[in-house]
């Protein structure tokens, strides 16, 4: 049975103004749901075990049915969206994720399974005695195939049940045992595993005469599998012996000491054998090493720099693999400095304070470049100042974008990245926090005004509903600064639960505008702009309105277990969930102009491989008005166009959204919140793998590539967002898109693509 692909609908079925309560649907009727098991010549197998469970809901939740003598066998069952898991003795285990049943219908579906292949054989250790106990996965290169299990018995003999035909992976551990990975190619009846004991690895590392250096130090990264990697190691006169470790590939790295103050690193691969000790030298004989290096760090207008950590690392050309190179020092009274055992090749120079790490300027030269001669160190852009309290005097304890500090007199640094316009947020115990605009310059050093902290001032109020008297116990109330109404940048909301009164109190609240915030799922949403001198608010909540409707899949199949969300200025959003008829009801907050979205993300990471394709839903304006009931029915996109986005790596929190036509370059985070309430999302990634492949990590959280499908044939406007030190990289491209076509969009980071940045 296929996916079933319908075209976008979005019905709604009611006008504005104030409606009376729509109908809460009933259950809907049961549906007796027949099957058929099959072998690949299609007949039938008798005692076929069929598992059936909702997609929303966990493989726990199974019911069961077993196959009669013709292969055939029923569940009676509520329309909705289901899986399957399909069993049976000598065939390999099935999964359907696909299972449809639409409300009134006779659905019969045709479930065939493929014969399993022998995979059996004997685990020895290298002498040929048995080894027992021992864990074997097989994982097939199909992802529609289970993953399945045994143990080595007494003899060491195994079978697998279960096993799919083709080609695959054969997994086998024990503790203190080497792993062991092997392809394999079923029907494999007669198997023979080779398990070896840990291993250790004798790491020698060659100084630049070409002796064992006793002044050096290394350590091992595994390439092939990143588990059981053990840190034990000890010393030896020929050098370092790891131990314990499984057998496998490993990245070698030496760090070798030609002179104090400097280090350099050379790495090399290595393959280790269950059960042996490995060798391998790391030698630094061939590197060419420069003579002394002097030098005088100088400020661009010829004052020395002294005191500071001066630290130079050595530049490596992109396709370069000879060994890296640090050296450390601190400069003298005069600035001066002197090393003796450089590498030979350009060097970026950082000088930090010794105390608070603080970067004072950077600089680029090669050691033979100059001999005792000034080098001039460029600032590269640092903000700095001093947080005062009330009383003029520093504050000894205060934090400054998040960054703590301890400093008698109060000073900070910032450092920065690029010229532009900075938002620092400055607080510090028992003190209202504040935020102060700066200019910040690249290579530049440039000293903020005092920032003044003071106690601020309490607000005490209550939060009731509209009558204006009754309250609202344990409401969510928010104290929110205007930049951060749309978006958050505070990691820390100022938020306080109502008493059972209602009642609530903030203290330190800053002497500036400010606004209250609350959305309370059960009585209503404001927002409201506390002036500076407010000390005491009644927060009269406005009645949201209710959305309400049906999330099918085209075919009157209801899907259950999706969510529908509505994205409002201000911040004021809800969700729902649909029930297993697939209805929902969603509460929105009154007077906003607001997006609905219907998304199926929750659910994907819960159905078993392979998994199904995505359901996208279109995005749905709304405005209700309080207390006014509207229906919207969603059902996923049609075919239609396909656009992928492509980036060079993963990165954190990047966010591409697609918006309908020609839209401009947002100008405040208000505008670029309102595109993406109205946005398309990205389809839905599955975040988990099969879990039980041992290669594989459990999340994927990270992304490069992004798709938009089943998108109409029109003009839209792509915009990738990325968080970027207090603001927000936005990159704009247009997107012209035909129905039916797929289109491939290599992009760079909005930074490094002339992207506008977006500042509070």
């Amino acid at each position: 049975m296929r996916w079933s692909w319908v075209g976008l609908v979005a019905v709604v079925l009611a006008c504005a103004g104030t409606r009376p309560e729509l109908e809460t649907p009933g259950p809907a009727k049961d549906v007796t749901w027949m099957f058929r098991v099959v072998d690949p010549e299609g007949q039938p197998v008798p005692g076929a075990r069929v598992k059936v469970w909702r997609a929303d809901l966990s493989q726990e939740s199974a019911l069961l049915a077993t196959a009669n003598a013709q292969g055939t066998g029923a569940r009676i069952l509520k329309p909705g969206w289901y899986a399957a898991e399909v069993q049976a003795r000598g065939f390999v285990t099935a999964f359907r994720t696909d299972i449809r049943i639409a409300p009134e219908s006779k659905p019969r579906m045709e479930l065939s399974l493929a014969r399993t292949a022998p995979l059996s054989g004997r685990v020895v250790d290298a002498e040929g005695n048995p080894v027992s106990d021992v864990r074997l996965r097989f994982v097939s290169s199909s992802v529609a195939a289970p993953v399945v299990e045994t143990t080595s018995d007494a003899q060491g003999h195994f079978t697998f049940a279960g096993v799919s035909a083709g080609e695959g992976l054969l997994y086998s551990d024990k503790e203190e045992w080497s792993w062991q990975r092997l392809k394999v190619l079923t029907p494999q009846p007669e198997l023979t595993v080779v398990m070896g004991r840990r291993s250790s690895l004798l790491v020698r590392v060659l100084g630049i005469d070409g002796h064992v250096a006793p002044n050096s130090s290394s350590f091992v990264s595994p390439i092939d599998r990143w588990v059981d990697l053990s840190h034990e190691s000890e010393r030896t006169p020929e050098g370092t012996v790891h131990l314990r470790l499984a057998a496998q590939r490993y990245r070698v790295t030496a760090v070798y000491v030609p002179h104090a103050g400097c280090w350099w690193k050379r790495s090399v691969d290595v393959d280790v054998l269950p059960g042996q000790q490995a060798d391998v030298t790391v030698s630094f004989e061939d590197v060419a090493r420069a003579g002394p290096w002097m030098g005088r760090a100088v400020t661009p207008d010829g004052k020395p720099l002294a005191g500071l950590r001066l630290l130079a690392t050595a530049l490596k050309a992109p396709e370069d693999k000879g060994p890296g190179g640090e050296c450390e020092t601190l400069t003298a009274p005069d600035g001066s400095f002197e090393w003796l055992g450089a590498l030979a090749r350009p060097h970026k120079l950082e000088l930090r304070t010794q105390a608070a790490h603080r970067q004072m300027g950077v600089a680029e030269q090669a050691p033979s470049d100059m001999k005792g001669g000034p080098v001039v160190f460029r600032s590269p852009g640092t903000l700095v100042g001093r947080v005062l309290g009330p009383d003029g005097k520093p504050v000894p304890e205060y934090s400054v974008d998040w960054a703590s500090f301890t400093e008698p007199e109060g000073r900070f640094s910032r450092e920065l990245w690029a010229s532009r316009t900075y938002s620092l947020i400055a607080s510090a115990p028992n003190m209202a926090p504040t935020r102060v605009r700066v200019e910040g310059r690249e290579h530049e050093v440039r000293t903020v005004p005092d920032i003044m902290l003071d106690a601020g001032h309490s607000v005490v109020g209550r939060v009731v509903e509209a009558d204006g008297l009754t309250p609202v116990p344990q409401a969510r109330v928010e104290l929110v600064d205007p930049d951060d109404v749309d978006i958050r940048r505070s990691y820390f909301p100022h938020v306080l639960p109502a008493d059972m009164a209602g009642g609530f109190r903030f203290d330190r609240v800053p002497r500036r505008r400010q606004y209250l915030r609350v959305n309370d799922e059960k009585t209503g949403t404001i927002l409201y702009a506390l002036g500076p001198g407010e000390d005491r608010v009644d927060l009269t909540l406005k009645p949201d309105g209710t959305l309400e409707g049906f999330v099918t899949d085209g075919a009157r199949v209801p899907l259950a277990g999706v969510t529908v969300q509505v994205r409002c200025e201000a911040g004021l959003d809800a969700s729902a969930k649909t029930d297993e008829a697939g209805h929902y009801v969603l509460r929105v907050p009154a007077d906003r102009d607001c997006f609905v979205h219907a998304s199926e993300e929750q659910l994907r990471d819960r159905a078993p491989w392979p998994r199904p394709p995505p359901l996208v839903f279109s995005p749905q304006p709304v405005v209700l008005s309080p207390r006014e009931r509207e229906r919207t029915d969603f059902v996923p996109r049609s075919a239609g166009a396909t656009l992928r986005v492509h980036f060079p790596e993963p990165r954190e929190r990047l966010e591409p959204f697609l918006v309908s036509g020609n839209a401009r370059m947002p100008k405040s985070f208000a505008e670029l919140k309102a595109l993406q309430r109205s946005a398309f999302s990205i389809d839905p990634p599955s975040l988990t793998w099969r879990s039980d492949d041992p290669d594989v990590p459990g999340y994927q959280f990270l992304q490069k590539n992004f798709t938009f499908s089943h998108l109409p044939g029109k003009r839209f406007t792509l915009f990738v967002v990325e968080p970027q030190d207090t603001a927000f990289a936005v990159l704009r491209v247009p997107v012209d898109l035909i129905r039916e076509e797929t289109k491939s969009l290599p992009l760079r980071f909005p930074l490094e693509s002339g992207g506008a940045l977006l500042m509070d």
